[in-house]
């Protein structure tokens, strides 16, 4: 068993020689196809394809269901997680998002704020009402139907 460890690392280091070769060809291949793209007038066409796969990528994992195959939306996941952190392209796309998720959130907290406000006023609006009931301010001889100010501002439950 020891003589398969040396066969092993053999074709493994082979391989892994063979990958870095290929990729330095391919690189010597790649960038005079991408120039060749642009001499022909054939860069936005190629450009235009990779914002049709990434726009199809993005309709498909915003349109997910529960019920979809796991490894079809992992797929797109992986293709998207490939793109944005396995190369620098994107790093200053990834810190213009960052800013934005704080912009979000600020705008979400701001929000909260004020619906909080709104609702202590709620609050004391309808305490303000049942006072007026409670000290007989309010005319109910011109009301037709005796609704308490308590009952106007009772949250609706929501039905299934």
């Amino acid at each position: 068993m020891g003589g398969d460890k040396p066969t092993n690392m053999k074709f493994r280091s082979k391989r892994r020689m063979t990958e870095e070769a290929l990729d330095h060809k391919d690189s010597s291949v790649k960038v005079p196809f991408l120039k060749k793209c642009k001499e022909a007038g054939l860069l936005n066409e190629l450009f235009e394809g990779i914002l049709e796969k990434l726009d199809s990528i993005q309709e498909k994992l915003l349109n997910e269901t529960a019920s979809e195959s796991g490894t079809e939306s992992a797929k797109y996941y992986e293709d998207i997680e490939t793109l944005l952190f396995d190369c620098g392209v994107f790093e200053d796309t990834l810190i213009k998002f960052q800013k934005v998720i704080k912009s979000r959130a600020c705008e979400q907290e701001e929000m909260q704020r004020q619906l909080k406000q709104r609702l202590e006023a709620l609050g004391n609006l309808e305490q303000i009402l049942g006072s007026f009931q409670e000290n007989g301010d309010l005319d109910h001889s011109s009301s037709t139907s005796r609704v308490s100010p308590s009952s106007l501002f009772k949250c609706e439950e929501s039905i299934d």
